[in-house]
């Protein structure tokens, strides 16, 4: 879930988001509330999953990405 950033609405985006099956749902304008849970996600998932522990490349990052327990909380 995102806001209508224009780095979300970008073919780079759409094409990363389709290669990992995932399917993007962005909120709809002028509603702070869905965007601020989207906010307040990427908050949790920074020091737990991408920051939690040191990767010594981006590689490693994302092969632990499916294995994060933060996803079974959402």
């Amino acid at each position: 879930m995102s806001d209508n950033g224009i780095c979300y609405r970008s073919k780079q985006f759409k094409l990363a988001c389709l290669n990992n099956g995932l399917k993007h749902i962005r909120t709809k304008p002028y509603t702070p509330k869905t965007n601020g849970k989207a906010e307040r996600f990427i908050q949790y998932s920074l020091p737990e999953w991408a920051y939690g522990r040191a990767y010594h490349t981006s590689d490693q990052r994302k092969t632990e990405l499916p294995r994060c327990t933060l996803w079974q909380r959402a």
